[in-house]
């Protein structure tokens, strides 16, 4: 069985996946974040890298998800579907939440994680994924139609 990732999909899913971060814990987030944190530390508030110090965990996150999308390329490859936006995005609710969100909730139940960051964190986690799929899968689609 052979794997054929759009490696532009890739590509595209990798920066909206860069993007949805920093919007999600900046922006939408980023205060209920930062107080969650705060408070599983004790009071005491996390060191941020300032400057150029954030410059290695940015270029992280971007290379992760682009790891991420060619996961997520890979496995939808495996099986023609006739609608692969819509599997795309059903591939990426299924793993973010059957996966991710279930199996990280045992921190909540298990080692006292507090289920409000729990909830930011497997929120994106179920966010992104469905999207970086509903992107490989469209773009995807669009290059079969485009080949055949």
């Amino acid at each position: 069985m052979s794997s054929r990732v759009n490696h532009l999909a890739a590509l595209v899913a990798a920066v909206a996946f860069f993007l949805l971060s920093w919007l999600w814990y900046t922006l939408i987030f980023g205060a209920m974040y930062a107080a969650q944190v705060t408070q599983m530390m004790g009071g005491k508030a996390p060191a941020m890298p300032a400057g150029s110090g954030m410059m290695w965990p940015l270029v992280e996150t971007f290379l992760l998800g682009w790891f991420l999308a060619y996961v997520i390329g890979t496995a939808l490859s495996m099986r023609p579907d006739p609608n692969p936006a819509a599997r795309g995005l059903g591939f990426g609710l299924f793993i973010g939440i059957g996966v991710y969100a279930s199996m990280t909730l045992m921190g909540v139940v298990w080692g006292g994680l507090a289920f409000g960051l729990w909830a930011i964190n497997a929120g994106f986690v179920i966010v992104a994924m469905a999207i970086m799929g509903w992107i490989i899968g469209a773009m995807s689609a669009r290059t079969a139609t485009a080949t055949v």
